[in-house]
């Protein structure tokens, strides 16, 4: 009976929440690197510290974990480290508009809601682009890698400081790239995936730029005209 009355819904509103079939494209995995990243951050229970918070930035593209902060306070400003790790890693350095273009996917936690946050990352070029409220699967990228990280190296486990988790997440995250093979990569690590995408525009750009050359003194394209 119950599920009946929730499948045509006749529940009461306070048991269930309707939603827009049709309110995003449900395609989170971006075609190509630097599109879309994602921010999360969560706690982690010590012993002498109490909870101690690990943010992290994931690639959208192939799961890669491009940035991350292990800090006993959850504000905007350690949020912000994790993501600067991120742009210098992937861009050299942390000036004006040194990411543009990317999109930055995150929930509506008040660290990343902040307007300091907000206001540092359209600094540095990048778009907000917050989860859908009520759908955690719109960040699903990094939601599936903190519960991977959980069950790694977290799970059984009892950490006395910050600096004591500090260290296993380094060493996970680094292992994680190299090594953690996914489907959506095709049976490949994230470090692979982005060698194999290296290869194929490095090889692209060998294959195009003859008939760059060839072209470049044409004043207008050839016509073959077809009798």
């Amino acid at each position: 009976m119950l599920r009946l009355r929730r499948e045509n819904a006749l529940l009461s509103p306070h048991r269930t929440r309707r939603r827009d079939e049709d309110s995003h494209e449900r395609q989170i995995i971006t075609e190509a690197p630097n599109v879309m990243w994602a921010i999360y951050g969560t706690q982690v229970a010590t012993v002498r510290t109490r909870k101690v918070w690990l943010f992290a930035v994931a690639e959208h593209w192939n799961a890669e974990f491009l940035g991350w902060h292990v800090t006993n306070r959850g504000t905007r400003c350690e949020a912000t480290q994790a993501l600067a790790m991120a742009v210098r890693q992937q861009y050299g350095h942390l000036g004006r508009d040194a990411a543009r273009g990317v999109q930055q996917r995150h929930d509506h936690g008040s660290c990343v809601m902040a307007e300091d946050f907000q206001t540092r990352i359209r600094a540095w070029g990048t778009a907000p682009s917050s989860a859908f409220v009520g759908q955690p699967e719109t960040n699903g990228v990094i939601e599936r890698f903190f519960r991977t990280r959980k069950e790694q190296i977290v799970s059984g486990r009892l950490f006395q400081t910050s600096d004591k988790l500090r260290h296993p997440v380094r060493d996970f995250l680094a292992r994680y790239n190299a090594e953690w093979l996914s489907e959506e990569n095709g049976s490949l690590s994230p470090n692979a995936r982005h060698s194999q995408h290296e290869r194929y525009v490095h090889a692209y750009d060998r294959i195009t730029e003859p008939s760059v050359q060839k072209n470049r003194g044409r004043s207008r394209p050839m016509v073959t005209v077809v009798s």
